[in-house]
């Protein structure tokens, strides 16, 4: 059967719409492929929302199934992809996967334009709703009938116009993931082309900002160490890479993990070098120094404020390992790009002083400085304990969920004085906003 997987793409546009591609549904098309289905891709964030190009696709390829991959903030538009899809065939099923669809996936559900939501790791429920699909079509049936769908493991459905979520799926096994079918990419229109998925689950610690606990569970499945360097040579040989970033939330999490890892890092030494996200109480200065003669040339470090009372609350980090991790990062030879957000539900023009202040001795330790708006998603304690922390939600446009616009005001600060706070703080520190 043929397969239509759409990347739904940012309604505002900024450079990070395009910094690299969508590994999500890249290794749903390779899933897919191996079941023996005509597999095609578009990241319509490469050329924004270009509903002919969609419209020549569609008549071109006639799809039997349409899947849909979108953020929260991608959310809008890939409803309009939906719709789009129906207008030209109603007969198409669509599915929407992601983020957005896993934590909210009855209201995806209640969209005219969506049969289908998968929930969770999406990859055996497209290959298992596909092959339902290709069924029905064998039998002259345009949607599969409820017992087959009820079969199917972290899918959601309609039956009688109500809907219904399956019994969730269990996570697959790191070991199984394979490799995403990065041939149906584009990546040369990518910033960062070249990333590697390093563990599939998620992080631990349950930040209130952040919706990864409520996705994955909190228990984090790393792939063997192995398995990622032949996909490095692969990368290497196949694609060009001289440079990857290594997908993880907490790469240095699993200290026995990252001894291997490193260790064969270490042995093939030349060729390619590579990055990766951490948090700051997670390394040493041996461990970074050690993470640099392996290949190692830029971390990312979420340190978030720089008000020691805010971190207790919302990170569980203390300021003077924020400055250490910096200071080690950039005396082993590697980039610290350090992101910050505001504000906090107890953030105050004080605490966003104090903010500013760590910023400037984070710059002066030679930290790269990253700043973006408190956004509260779906799925985090900012969002389903608004009322209690005193956060007012400003919108119900998804699009604006971006971390670039100010869609809280909180019990301390208006929605225009934490706009205006944030210009100062980026004027002073002299950064730029990368909104277009």
């Amino acid at each position: 059967m043929r397969v239509l997987l759409v990347q739904s793409p940012v309604s505002h546009m900024s450079p990070h719409a395009q910094l690299s591609p969508p590994l999500g549904l890249a290794y749903v098309a390779a899933h897919l492929r191996d079941a023996g289905h005509h597999v095609e891709l578009i990241d319509l964030n490469v050329t924004g929302f270009n509903p002919q190009r969609l419209e020549h696709t569609l008549g071109r390829l006639k799809p039997g199934l349409v899947g849909i991959s979108a953020l929260t903030e991608t959310y809008p538009n890939a409803v309009r992809i939906a719709a789009l899809v129906k207008e030209r065939d109603p007969r198409v099923p669509v599915i929407i996967g992601g983020p957005h669809a896993s934590i909210l996936p009855a209201d995806v559900l209640a969209e005219p334009w969506v049969d289908f939501v998968a929930v969770g790791e999406g990859e055996r429920t497209a290959v298992e709703l596909a092959a339902a699909v290709e069924d029905a079509g064998a039998v002259g049936i345009v949607m599969p009938g409820a017992e087959a769908l009820a079969s199917i493991r972290g899918l959601g459905w309609r039956r009688d116009g109500e809907a219904v979520l399956n019994a969730s799926r269990p996570p697959l096994d790191a070991a199984e993931v394979g490799r995403p079918a990065r041939d149906l990419l584009s990546l040369e229109f990518y910033h960062d082309a070249h990333n590697i998925l390093t563990a599939r689950g998620g992080c631990p610690y349950r930040c209130p900002f952040c919706s990864a606990s409520h996705l994955w569970g909190g228990r984090r499945r790393p792939r063997p160490p192995s398995q990622i360097m032949a996909e490095l040579d692969e990368m290497a040989d196949a694609f060009g890479a001289g440079h990857v970033f290594f997908v993880d939330d907490i790469f240095t999490l699993d200290r026995r993990w990252l001894d291997e890892m490193l260790g064969l890092l270490e042995e093939r030494r030349a060729g390619v070098t590579w990055g990766c996200a951490t948090r700051v109480d997670l390394v040493s200065e041996r461990l970074l120094r050690r993470m640099a003669s392996a290949g190692c040339t830029a971390i990312q470090f979420g340190i978030e404020s720089g008000a020691q009372e805010v971190l207790d609350s919302v990170k569980g980090i203390k300021k003077p390992d924020a400055l250490n991790a910096v200071r080690w990062t950039v005396a082993a030879g590697m980039t610290a790009t350090c992101s910050f957000m505001v504000p906090f539900p107890e953030d105050t023009e004080e605490t966003l002083a104090e903010t500013l202040e760590f910023m400037r001795e984070v710059k002066d330790a030679g930290g790269e400085l990253l700043m973006s708006f408190t956004t509260p998603y779906p799925g985090t304690k900012f969002a389903e304990e608004a009322e209690e922390l005193g956060l007012t939600i400003l919108t119900d446009d998804w699009s604006l969920f971006d971390a670039k616009h100010v869609v809280m005001a909180t019990r301390h600060l208006s929605a225009p004085r934490i706009e205006a706070l944030a210009e100062e703080m980026a004027h002073t520190l002299g950064m730029r906003r990368s909104v277009v």
